[in-house]
């Protein structure tokens, strides 16, 4: 055998089982064939997969091609002799993934193709270019001009609020809602996104407009809480000169016309007043407005609307139109609560520490274990907003590089989670309800610090032994 076929089989050896726990390692790995079937396909990219389809994966998938079971895939421009883009972005597929394809080659002929991912989702791209911007900071690389670059033309630009990659979570129910979005971005389909208070409806309506074919355009935000009822009619739809006393000369554009070519936001569509339901059902069915005093014009837009509210039931108790309900429903986006997907909580605690640290030039490096499983056994009703204000506040007063419980502050009392029973027919009220008062509060301290007396006097800010007293005394 000649020397340079020996040097290639010197450079190889690993068995079957090795060669496939390599594969298993690669995340999202896909190999085909020069035909695009499939050749195999890594254990992860099955739940994301099936999330998109809405079907399970057949138990046999080798030698079926891969647009039969992975329709989203861009693995097949490997294949043709043309050029294509090594580098690659999947908005479908858990929204976020970039991936790189190659064409395999023996004797300079395309024998099949690879997929596999650089990055996962927003946090592992965010955390990379972190890390970049911090070597390049310290002089490791010289990226300082690239970086300079990019933040003057982002100032010079259209300021992009929140994407897709700002829906922070792991939990199949944000895996799915970020995979909903990039569906139904490029459409213009009316959107309504419903949730509790502090879910994010705001960032998911910028996530949709960021990602369609109206980003250029900058997306006009309505809060229907904050306007008047006398004013909803003009500030929406415009009024002409003269329409009205104190009309301005020449008239003035209403919000939905500000947003022609764009995408207008309703927050609060609850609040929308009843006598401006119909000129708005009017623009959703005919897509054009028709200023105050004046005659309807044509109008390009999409409408995404968010409510905290059963809409439904506004319907059946006869406070919103039903007509407009249906029109306004044509896409829903529920967005989970909190309570209902805590295992997102630390993705979103170092996220939201990554951000106040800049924001505030601290350099919190993370939170006790204690504060993670007073979280978790929390049911947040204020969702993902409560949690970032309680962490801004343990942030500011915080003197450690750790976030501890003694930095809750009020957070803490909130978690005791029960009203003191009251009871007037013994003989000292008062003193009973003083006693339940204490034994909440020590039975809250010894739960969160895992029946650490000690911490737990730490944590009522009185001595070991004063502790000690009263667990005696109270009999717990």
């Amino acid at each position: 055998m000649p020397k340079r076929d020996m040097h290639k089989i010197n450079n190889f050896d690993m068995t079957l089982e090795e060669c496939r726990a390599v594969f298993d390692t690669l995340e999202d790995l896909v190999i085909v064939d020069a035909d695009g079937y499939l050749k195999y396909l890594s254990p992860d990219m099955y739940p994301v997969i099936e999330a998109y389809n809405k079907k399970p994966i057949p138990d046999s998938i080798v030698g079926k091609h891969i647009s039969e079971i992975h329709p989203a895939t861009k693995i097949l421009n490997a294949l043709d002799e043309r050029n294509f883009d090594e580098l690659c972005f999947y908005f479908a597929s858990d929204v976020t993934n970039i991936a790189r394809i190659k064409a395999i080659k023996q004797n300079g002929k395309i024998v099949g193709a690879i997929d596999y991912d650089y990055f996962t989702d927003g946090t592992s791209l965010k955390t990379f270019i972190d890390k970049i911007y911090e070597y390049s900071r310290k002089g490791f690389i010289n990226l300082q001009d690239t970086f300079q670059s990019m933040l003057e033309e982002s100032r010079n630009e259209s300021v992009i609020k929140y994407v897709v990659t700002d829906i922070i979570g792991k939990s199949q129910s944000i895996r799915e809602l970020r995979m909903q979005i990039g569906k139904i971005a490029e459409s213009d389909s009316t959107v309504l996104v419903t949730g509790k208070t502090g879910c994010g409806k705001e960032l998911v309506a910028h996530s949709i407009h960021n990602l369609s074919l109206r980003c250029k355009k900058k997306m006009i935000e309505v809060n229907c809480a904050a306007i008047p009822d006398s004013l909803f009619e003009s500030e929406l739809f415009g009024y002409e000169e003269g329409a009205f006393t104190g009309a301005k000369r020449g008239g003035q554009k209403g919000l939905f016309e500000r947003a022609d070519k764009s995408t207008i936001f309703l927050d609060e569509v609850d609040q929308l007043p009843f006598h401006v339901q119909p000129k708005l059902l009017r623009v959703l069915q005919e897509k054009e407005v028709t200023r105050i005093g004046g005659v309807p014009k044509p109008l390009d837009i999409r409408v995404i609307a968010a409510t905290n509210k059963d809409l439904w039931q506004l319907v059946k108790d006869g406070k919103f139109r039903e007509d407009l309900y249906y029109r306004l429903n044509v896409v829903e986006l529920d967005i989970p609560p909190l309570k209902e997907r805590k295992e997102d909580i630390p993705l979103l605690v170092n996220h939201q520490l990554m951000k106040l640290n800049k924001e505030i030039s601290r350099d919190i490096k993370g939170v006790s274990n204690d504060v993670i499983e007073v979280f978790m056994n929390y049911d947040w009703p204020g969702n993902v907003r409560e949690l970032n204000n309680v962490l801004e506040h343990a942030v500011n007063v915080c003197r450690d590089e750790f976030i501890r419980l003694e930095d809750l502050g009020n957070f803490i009392y909130k978690t005791a989670g029960r009203m003191l029973d009251i009871s007037f027919d013994s003989d000292n009220p008062l003193e009973d309800i003083r006693n339940n008062a204490e034994k909440e509060a020590i039975k809250t301290a010894l739960k969160l610090t895992n029946n650490n007396r000690s911490k737990a006097a730490e944590l009522l800010k009185i001595s070991r032994t004063a502790l000690y007293d009263k667990i005696n005394k109270l009999k717990l």
